[in-house]
């Protein structure tokens, strides 16, 4: 995230020094996480702002005698272009973002889980692993109010808009070893090729669950941030 910072902040101040325009820094809160951005002007009509923004989001919860501990990661920059047509506040934004948005779900089963209709319990060292992957690159379409070249030094914008993102891809792995409820004498590990395979199952069962989810790969974005032009 430094990184990115460091690159918006250099990229904003070569744009003033090489073509002699206002820049804006500002920071805010989104959906997508807390940001940075830079901006300058192109002309009246158009801004261009650069983005950086993330957030992670660690939780640790129990459901049905199953311990899970999820993570859900928000991490995106990228470039957008702020058309203002009447060169007010109002303005319609496009743009595209790299990402690293996505969800790791680790669970274990002390008493039982339900793996492809059949009920385990996990050994300490047992655990499922998900992960539900959303690509790397998503274009965004949006509306909003505020500008940051119009006005008083200090501005304030608002955002509304999509992500466009690859469709979720899931992923789920075994690790370690596993009981089988029903016959205790029953043990097996991830390489066991029944298991391995009722663990393939449960991957297909949830992905289909993801693919019929309308809208899966739409993330909505509301942002308001705060800057000072230069």
């Amino acid at each position: 995230m430094l990184k990115k910072l460091s690159f918006i902040l250099c990229t904003t101040l070569f744009a003033q020094q090489s073509y002699a325009t206002d820049v804006a820094l500002g920071a805010g809160l989104s959906t997508l996480g807390f940001g940075v951005q830079g901006t300058f002007a192109v002309n009246p009509y158009v801004n261009v702002r650069l983005l950086a923004q993330g957030y992670d989001l660690d939780e640790d919860f129990e459901e049905s005698g199953i311990n899970y501990n999820s993570n859900f990661k928000l991490e995106s920059y990228g470039v957008l272009a702020d058309i203002h047509p009447f060169s007010g506040t109002f303005f319609v934004s496009a743009g595209w973002l790299a990402h690293n948005n996505g969800l790791d779900l680790k669970a274990s089963c002390p008493t039982s889980c339900d793996i492809d209709g059949k009920s385990y319990k996990s050994a300490p060292d047992g655990q499922i692993k998900a992960t539900v992957d959303l690509g790397s690159n998503a274009p965004y379409l949006g509306i909003g109010w505020g500008n940051a070249m119009k006005g008083g030094r200090v501005y304030a914008k608002l955002d509304v808009g999509v992500l466009f993102q690859d469709d979720p891809k899931a992923s789920l792995k075994a690790t370690g070893t596993f009981q089988d409820t029903n016959n205790p004498l029953i043990i097996v590990d991830t390489n066991n090729p029944t298991f391995k395979q009722e663990v393939a199952n449960e991957e297909k069962d949830l992905q289909k669950e993801l693919d019929d989810a309308e809208g899966a790969n739409m993330y909505p974005v509301i942002s308001l941030s705060v800057g000072y032009r230069f």
